[in-house]
Parts: C-alpha cells; sequence; structure tokens
C-alpha cells in the first residue's frame, strides 16, 4: 500500500473509493453507537412506563434543536476548513475553527440558562400532555445545563473530521455514548432517579466525550483549540453561516418535525407519541450508516473542491449515492420483516407495538430513495452551493413533512399518522433530481475538460 506524506496529501491522492471507505468507517461507527445510545434512553425508560417514553419522545425535539446549531457550526466551519486546507491556507482554517467553537460554547451557555429558568412551559411548547409534562421537564432541565460540552462536542467532531481525523472524531464521540449506555441503568434504577437519571446518564457522558475530543485536537497535524485565533467578526460568521446553512436548516426543521409530530400524536393518546418516538429511533440506526457513509464523503468533497480536483469529487458522487441506496434498500427490508420485534425491544405495550410497527412498514416502502437525496444534499453543500442544499435540507421534514403531518392525521386518523413521513420521502425523492441535476451535469463536463 502506498505511503502519503500527510493526510493532507492523502485526501489528494489516495483512490477516491478506498479514501471515503476509511473516513467513513470511524464515522460509521460513531453514528451506530450514537444511534443506540440514543435508543438506550428508550430501552431503559421503556422499563418504567408509557408515559416516560412519551416523556424522552417530546425531549427528544430539543436535542435535534442542540445537534441543529452544532452540525450549523460544525458543517458550516468544516467545510471551510477542509476548503482552506486544500488551498494550503491553515492560519486562515485555524481562525475558522475557534470561531466556530468559542460560539457554540457561548449559545451553550444561553441555551443553560434558559432550561434552568423555563423547563416547565417549554415541555408543554414541545407537545407534552399533562401526564407526560413533569417528567419531560425535569429531564429537559437537565439536557440543557450539558448544553456547552454537548454543542462543543458536535463542532469538534465535525471539524475533526473535516480534517480528515475521523479516527479522533470517533474516538471522542464514541466514548460518550457507550459511558451513557452504561451509566442509564446505573442512575435510573439503581439510584432510582427515573428519567432524571437518564438525563444526567447523558450529560456526564457528554462531558466526557467532550474532553476527549478536545485531546483529538491537540494530536497529529489537527487544529489546535486557542482562544488568541478566536476572531468574530461579520466576514467569518458570514462564510460559516453560509456553508452551515443546510445543516442548521436540515437539523431544524427536524426540531419542528418532531414538535409537531407530537402534537398530531398527542391527540390519540401517550401510546402514540411513545410509538412514533420508538419508531423515529428504530429509523434513525440505517440514516446513521447513510449519514455516515456521505459523512466520509464531504471531507473527500471540500479538499478536492479547493484543489480543483473535480474528477475526484463527482467519482466520490457516484460511489456514495450506490453505497447509500443498496444498504438503506437491504435495511428497508429488515425493517419490515422485524418491525414488531423491533418495536417490542423499547416498549412492551400492544398499543406501542402496532403503532410504532405500522409506521415502521409502511416506511419501508420509502426508504431506499432516501440514499440518494442524502448523497446529493452532502454534495451541493460541500460544494458551497448552500442555497440548493438547503432547500433540499428543509424538504423532507420541513417543506413536505410539515403540511402534511399538521392535516393528514386529521382526516385519516392514526393510519395517516403512520403514513407522512413514507409520503414526505417520496416527494423529497422527486424534488431532488429535478435540484440536483445541473450540479452533476456541470461535474461532468469538468471531468471531460481535465482529461482533454
Amino acid at each position: 500500500m502506498k505511503e502519503y506524506k500527510n493526510k493532507y496529501d492523502k485526501l489528494a491522492n489516495a483512490p477516491v473509493r478506498r479514501l471515503i471507505i476509511s473516513l467513513s468507517v470511524p464515522t460509521i461507527i460513531t453514528m451506530l453507537v450514537s444511534a443506540v445510545y440514543n435508543m438506550a434512553d428508550s430501552y431503559f425508560v421503556g422499563k418504567i412506563d408509557t408515559t416516560s417514553v412519551a416523556s424522552i419522545g417530546i425531549v427528544f425535539s430539543v436535542m435535534t434543536l442542540l445537534q441543529a446549531v452544532g452540525f450549523f457550526l460544525g458543517n458550516g466551519s468544516g467545510i471551510l476548513i477542509s476548503t482552506c486546507l486544500g488551498q494550503k491556507e491553515k492560519d486562515k482554517a485555524q481562525i475558522y475553527a475557534n470561531t466556530a467553537f468559542f460560539t457554540a460554547l457561548a449559545a451553550g451557555v444561553i441555551l443553560a440558562i434558559i432550561g434552568l429558568l423555563f423547563s416547565t412551559p417549554l415541555s408543554y411548547m414541545l407537545g407534552a400532555t399533562e401526564t407526560a409534562a413533569a417528567s419531560a421537564s425535569s429531564y429537559l432541565r437537565i439536557i440543557l445545563l450539558g448544553s456547552p460540552f454537548i454543542l462543543g462536542s458536535f463542532v469538534l467532531n465535525n471539524q475533526l473530521r473535516y480534517q480528515g481525523s475521523a479516527l479522533y472524531s470517533m474516538f471522542g464521540i464514541l466514548s460518550g455514548s457507550l459511558l451513557n449506555i452504561a451509566l442509564d441503568p446505573l442512575f435510573i434504577f439503581k439510584f432510582n432517579m427515573g428519567v432524571s437519571g437518564a438525563a444526567a446518564a447523558t450529560i456526564i457522558s457528554q462531558v466526557i466525550g467532550f474532553i476527549i475530543l478536545i485531546f483529538g485536537t491537540t494530536r497529529s497535524e489537527n487544529l489546535r483549540i486557542s482562544i488568541k485565533k478566536f476572531k468574530p467578526n461579520f466576514k467569518i460568521y458570514s462564510d460559516i453561516c453560509k456553508n452551515g446553512l443546510p445543516s442548521l436548516a436540515r437539523q431544524g426543521i427536524q426540531t419542528a418535525a418532531n414538535i409537531a409530530l407530537n402534537f398530531a400524536a398527542s391527540s390519540f393518546g401517550d401510546a402514540a407519541i411513545a410509538g412514533m418516538s420508538v419508531f423515529n429511533r428504530v429509523m434513525f440506526v440505517g440514516f446513521a450508516v447513510v449519514i455516515g457513509i456521505g459523512q466520509g464523503f464531504q471531507p473527500v468533497c471540500s479538499f478536492n473542491d479547493g484543489a480543483k480536483k473535480y474528477d475526484r469529487v463527482y467519482e466520490g458522487y457516484k460511489f456514495i449515492c450506490i453505497a447509500t441506496t443498496v444498504f438503506i434498500a437491504v435495511a428497508s427490508l429488515v425493517d419490515f420483516i422485524f418491525a414488531d420485534r423491533l418495536i417490542s425491544v423499547f416498549r412492551d405495550d400492544p398499543e406501542v407495538i402496532e403503532i410504532g410497527s405500522k409506521a415502521l412498514k409502511i416506511q419501508a416502502f420509502a426508504l431506499p430513495v432516501v440514499g440518494f437525496c442524502t448523497s446529493s444534499n452532502m454534495l451541493l453543500q460541500s460544494l458551497q452551493i448552500s442555497g440548493k442544499a438547503t432547500i433540499l435540507a428543509l424538504a423532507r421534514q420541513g417543506i413536505f413533512y410539515l403540511p402534511l403531518i399538521l392535516t393528514i392525521p386529521k382526516i385519516f386518523g392514526i393510519n395517516g399518522l403512520v403514513s407522512v413521513q413514507a409520503v414526505a420521502d417520496i416527494l423529497s425523492f422527486i424534488l431532488t433530481v429535478f435540484i440536483v441535476s445541473p450540479t452533476i451535469k456541470s461535474l461532468s463536463k469538468e471531468v471531460k475538460k481535465s482529461k482533454k
């Protein structure tokens, strides 16, 4: 196997498919373990009662909001970091990295204060029923107290990944996730803390992961964290916001979609909220792999776009489209066949199982299109085609899902509730084909030019 002078030489010259796989594997492992630890709360809390499961499903909206802010700053700066490194402008990359990181910490402090003061009214705003409000408020308060560490971890995770240091990124997230899984039963049952114990376990694990990610920035050729490189100005923030907007839109609209889902499901009772909450967490396992493959492609795409090696960008895009589609098609078959068993793992309640498994079976028919949609969105974002990337980021859970979730369940009842996501995915696929086609044609032309 060929030896490369450094990781930047590797990003520019290593075989594209092998390079994407090498960057994807740590990210996929990270995403899968994160998916498992997200489900761990549901699993252990499911041993308490259905209302407790509903309460963490309600607060899941806040977790997606924190992820939205973290990915907004992390991806927004990460794309710029990777592009700058491809252009051999390391000092500029350091400014983007530190400005995004310290901004995330400041935002986390503000959210922590909001959590301390307003957790109960926030729980009702997120769709909590009277029976679930108390436990949702307790869980939310603790989660928001850990906001600085959660946001900081998301930013560092993405920045390390865009530097081609997926292994360091993996270690940070992996350690925290595994610790969370270990602490959940201890806090929930041994210390008899219930839902609050699940939140405490999550925050402790996030702090440990944050510390490990900080350590990762001091290794190898990675960009260092330094307050001296914190240069907040309009140009820096404008660049970060432009490139992070698709991530903010994608994750932010997920928060709105979860809240809308909670309100739509609440009219059918706590079992419906719990069933749809478990459905979303089971679904995330398949998405974790798709996202992981796409994230392995992103640093390759941004770096080689900066280095003007468009043939490598095009080859990588075609590869991840095929890889994600094949995987998600297999996953959809598994979801359809084992739907009842997958839902029952988290809550052995016949009504919860019926609702969650029905949603999973219907969604299985739409899942195969998700690979192409996700790959195309990441391509556009990594090429800094932010407007189109933002539209696609909003499509699945916003442009299509929100109007449907607010109307279809009122017309078709519970059957409408469990069908909305599948319909939204099909419509999103049609829009993606229309929007990404010009970029694919443009890339193809650039590749043909380079071969002349």
